[in-house]
């Protein structure tokens, strides 16, 4: 689409949306920036073969479903040399900048090798800032200069953006000397795919140095970004918190037939890896990559056996004992026992009083441990090993989403990788979910909104790099 306007065009917070032209030589850039800013994987088409843009294509950015800022992505200009000289040689009755490119958009027929410039051109003249992308990794080179010496002539605000700064040879020094050297100092380094998301937020800050008229408009842009960046941010950690409790708490029961045991433990593993397909998938979704993003290698799920541990402070104090009690508690658990079996020796059980009617209470959420126990079940429930995986694979992901920018072409791999550091508190997090299978929705009856459940899965997302614990 030449001289693109977006097909819902409506008035921006201020007034119009502020319209942005994204320009540069071609492959440095510019569709990528779109897509980054537009958090659209799908806008324009990105290639290594030069020239993959071929017409102006528009994208808004929205504050509350109206239109901030218009983006326009440009052809890029891949003979600045000769067009700066046929711009240099026209005189026309404005003989200044503008008048040039007014000149040559009048006179185009007798330029048709410029017809790629001359959209460039049109929309120069059209909007009120431009983004001059640049590809940091090339040298400073004379087309450079000529290509922004043609953008001088529009008489617009120009910020350069400095794209892939991450790559392992960059000339980023050269390229900002040249750039002050020009007088444009209002450059951001913002790489679209090692996406940083305070080199967004410069971004739109260096728009309001340039565009003062338009300072409450883009503050509100960034508080919006803001928001819902920190909304992603713990919606991903909540999502990777619900699914180690899930998996952490999940068991299954099975008797002690080897076929049977090993059904089960098939069972697991199938119920497992999906629920980590799943949370993959809502990853993705909620920082808006599509599937193709992550190649996932199965997890290794390797079961174990798990036997609740009846003296441990936090089932104690569930069953009404102080820890500290010894001779109490083991007579506590031996009521419980005692009642699961049926009330055999329920004569034991009233001796012990008051005791008695806490452990009934306590002992019904014990059941089927203890009856595990009483009848020599196996209690099946995935190894810690596997659990350790399973989180370092989803903080990896985790923090891989928030550096990946829109416009990145290599999908990630969600292997065994990622830091090897666990949290503090992480035995305790697993005592906690090993005595909690009700808080497994692998299993039926899980109730999601139990509120001990919420609160443990909250503390464990607020572990996360990155999360803001809020107060």
């Amino acid at each position: 689409m030449d001289n693109a306007t977006p097909s819902k065009a409506r008035a921006g917070i201020g007034g119009d949306p502020i319209s942005v032209a994204v320009v540069g030589h071609t492959n440095a850039g510019k569709t990528s920036l779109m897509r980054t800013l537009l958090r659209d994987l799908k806008f324009g088409v990105i290639s290594n073969h030069p020239g993959a843009t071929r017409h102006v294509e528009a994208g808004q950015i929205l504050v509350n479903e109206t239109p901030v800022i218009t983006l326009f992505d440009t052809p890029g200009l891949e003979d600045s040399i000769e067009l700066l000289e046929a711009l240099e040689q026209l005189r026309p009755e404005q003989d200044n900048g503008l008048g040039r490119l007014r000149a040559f958009i009048q006179d185009l027929d007798r330029y048709p090798q410029f017809s790629q410039e001359a959209k460039v051109i049109r929309q120069l003249l059209q909007d009120e800032l431009i983004f001059y992308v640049v590809d940091v990794r090339e040298p400073v080179l004379g087309k450079y200069r000529d290509e922004l010496k043609v953008l001088s002539f529009a008489a617009r605000p120009v910020i350069p953006v400095l794209n892939f700064i991450a790559a392992p040879r960059s000339n980023l020094a050269q390229w900002r000397e040249q750039l002050a050297a020009l007088n444009l100092h209002a450059q951001v380094e913002f790489d679209t795919v090692a996406f940083n998301f305070e080199d967004e937020k410069r971004l739109y800050q260096k728009m309001q140095a340039l565009m003062a008229a338009r300072y409450d408009d883009l503050q509100q842009l960034i508080e919006e970004r803001q928001k819902q960046w920190d909304s992603q941010m713990d919606s991903a950690a909540q999502r990777i918190a619900a699914l180690w409790t899930d998996v952490a708490s999940f068991r299954l029961m099975t008797t002690n037939e080897e076929a049977e045991i090993q059904t089960a433990a098939e069972r697991m593993q199938d119920q497992v890896r999906k629920a980590e397909s799943d949370c993959v998938a809502d990853l993705l979704q909620i920082f808006r990559f599509a599937d193709e993003d992550v190649t996932i290698a199965a997890l290794p799920v390797r079961d174990g056996e798990w036997e609740l541990d009846l003296f441990d402070p936090d089932n104690m104090k569930r069953m009404g004992v102080e820890a500290g009690s010894g001779a109490a508690a083991g007579a506590a658990v031996g009521v419980g026992v005692d009642l699961m079996a049926g009330g055999v020796t329920l004569g034991a059980a009233a001796a012990l009083g008051a005791l008695a009617g806490v452990v009934w209470q306590t002992g019904r959420r014990y059941r089927e441990d203890l009856t595990a126990a009483i009848r020599k079940q196996r209690k099946l429930c995935v190894d810690e090993s596997t659990l350790k995986v399973l989180w370092l694979r989803q903080q990896y992901l985790f923090e891989a989403l928030q550096k990946r920018g829109h416009a990145s072409q290599q999908p990630m791999a969600l292997a065994d990788g990622g830091s090897p550091e666990l949290p503090g508190d992480w035995s305790r997090w697993l005592r906690k979910a090993r005595s909690n299978p009700e808080w497994s929705s692998l299993r039926p009856g899980c109730d999601l909104d139990d509120q001990e459940r919420v609160a443990f899965i909250k503390t464990i997302g607020s572990n996360l790099p990155g999360v803001l614990v809020k107060s």
